[in-house]
């Protein structure tokens, strides 16, 4: 007799048997769905496969706000589905994931992922229009969906403010697909303050101003802001380094003064010790080197006060 190939099994296992998936972009905290786990408990049971590269463990496919509820010996449901690869991760969890609104910034990235996933499997020929066929998408939104999730990593590199990234992810694809296409990144990084700061701005109203910040005037305006911005740090350092250099140099000679002193002191105790010629023609060439100092630094006081006129 044949024997079946087990495809699913029910079973309760400790918590820190499972494991998020590195495939599925981590969700949205929901405080809802926390509150009622620590109420009610669990009510669906975790979905996983056999861990892929931990044996005797598993991979969370869907239920990754509920783990995260639980404690680590805590015994919990979990629906192993055997067989599944990663494509196959993603179609499974999908069908949870569209359960309730997500933000434009949580679809990008599970779309991408997707896409990525699946490119990785069978390469790049197809692979949106494989995901847009599974996701029940177009093609244009699959493609809409990849450059906003490059759109939030160049806000990331360019370290905009955290308030500002998280009112971006709620707004809606049109306007965060309007604003990826900007190429000029200090142009993005202000179009997308004012979108933050006025989150029910229209469409249209978005257009006008990427439309105004890309303008050849304003990208004129933004290099001498730029180079202004350059110029007063390389004003500041230098303004610096001349600071300490001088209190360098003062430090130096009141220690020399403090040197003299003693030697000073020490002629006038025991004179018979520093008759030398040698002694003396030292000393000489240090005076000439202090008077020297002393000529400089006028001189560059001079120069100094003409160049304020």
């Amino acid at each position: 007799m044949m024997q079946t190939k087990k495809t699913r099994k029910l079973g309760y296992v400790n918590a820190n048997r499972i494991h998020p998936s590195k495939l599925l972009p981590k969700r949205e905290f929901d405080a809802e769905l926390v509150e009622s786990i620590r109420r009610d408990g669990i009510q669906h049971p975790i979905i996983v496969r056999p861990s892929t590269h931990k044996s005797g463990m598993y991979e969370i496919i869907d239920g990754h706000l509920r783990y995260e509820s639980v404690q680590e010996n805590q015994k919990v449901l979990i629906d192993v589905r055997y067989d599944v690869d990663d494509v196959e991760v993603f179609k499974l969890s999908e069908a949870t994931f569209k359960r309730k609104p997500r933000t434009t910034y949580e679809r990008s990235l599970f779309y991408s992922g997707w896409v990525k996933t699946v490119e990785a499997t069978s390469g790049s020929r197809g692979a949106q229009k494989k995901v847009a066929t599974e996701a029940n998408l177009s093609q244009a939104e699959v493609s809409h969906y990849l450059s906003i999730n490059r759109l939030f990593k160049r806000l990331q590199l360019r370290n905009i403010p955290e308030e500002y990234f998280n009112a971006l992810k709620n707004q809606g694809v049109n306007k965060l697909y309007a604003l990826a296409k900007v190429k000029d990144d200090s142009a993005v990084l202000e179009v997308a303050a004012e979108m933050a700061e006025n989150p029910n701005m229209t469409l249209e109203e978005l257009k006008t101003l990427i439309k105004e910040q890309t303008s050849p005037e304003r990208t004129i305006e933004r290099l001498a802001e730029e180079d202004y911005e350059e110029e007063s740090e390389t004003f500041v350092n230098k303004t610096n380094q001349l600071t300490n250099v001088t209190q360098e140099l003062e430090v130096a000679l009141d220690k020399t003064g403090e040197v003299l002193k003693v030697f000073t002191s020490r002629i006038a105790g025991n004179p018979d010790r520093f008759l030398s010629p040698s002694i003396f023609k030292r000393i000489m060439r240090l005076l000439n080197a202090l008077k020297k100092i002393e000529k400089e630094a006028n001189r560059i006081i001079r120069s100094g006060e003409k160049a304020s006129h």
